[in-house]
């Protein structure tokens, strides 16, 4: 008898995966998903489009469907997210007991299947047309309270230093670009891609 050929009707749709690539692509899921209970818990469901938690369910995404270019948006969103957080945090902000789930998990499981399966050239690029449109759909479809994606007015820490909210958008959309091309470069030596 031949052996099964993956994805045939008789073998398991399991069998499509690895198991690292399964374990890795379920956990920033789930990273994601108990984040989100939490902000959901909290009365706060636009907190889910949190460019740091959609980072991660790309991630996760990227990870189970074996898209590197995904992977890359997914990363170099947690990078900028990251960065961001430790900010708010620094300043006072809360501390959210599962925020580390997505923001550290997610980082660490995105660079380690970059590793795996490349670092795709110009994700910064892609990088940056998505967070400008995410940036526009948070001030769509969230309140203007939570400041999603800082959609609504100018964040605390730069304000009296910006001039208005259209400066800001500006200089926060070159600092965007500026910081996801210099993460693309460091995250490609470090995972010494080619792709």
């Amino acid at each position: 008898m031949s052996p099964e050929r993956p994805g045939s009707f008789t073998s398991s749709p399991l069998s499509l995966f690895t198991w690292p690539q399964l374990l890795l692509g379920a956990a920033a899921l789930s990273f994601y998903a108990v984040h989100a209970v939490t902000w959901l818990r909290r009365g706060v469901p636009g907190a889910l489009l949190w460019a740091c938690h959609l980072g991660c369910l790309l991630v996760g995404i990227a990870v189970l469907a074996r898209r590197p270019a995904l992977n890359g948006v997914g990363v170099l969103w947690l990078v900028l997210g990251n960065l961001l957080w430790a900010v708010d945090l620094a300043a006072g902000g809360e501390f959210i007991f599962t925020s580390p789930l997505t923001h550290v998990g997610g980082l660490s499981i995105g660079v380690c299947h970059a590793r795996r399966a490349g670092f795709p050239r110009r994700s910064w690029l892609a990088a940056l047309a998505g967070i400008a449109a995410l940036h526009l759909l948070s001030g769509w479809v969230t309140p203007p309270a939570e400041n999603i994606n800082v959609a609504f007015r100018v964040h605390p820490s730069l304000q009296g230093i910006v001039p208005g909210f259209l400066a800001f958008r500006i200089l926060m959309l070159a600092a965007s670009a500026a910081l996801f091309y210099a993460a693309e470069l460091l995250i490609r030596r470090i995972v010494k891609s080619e792709k």
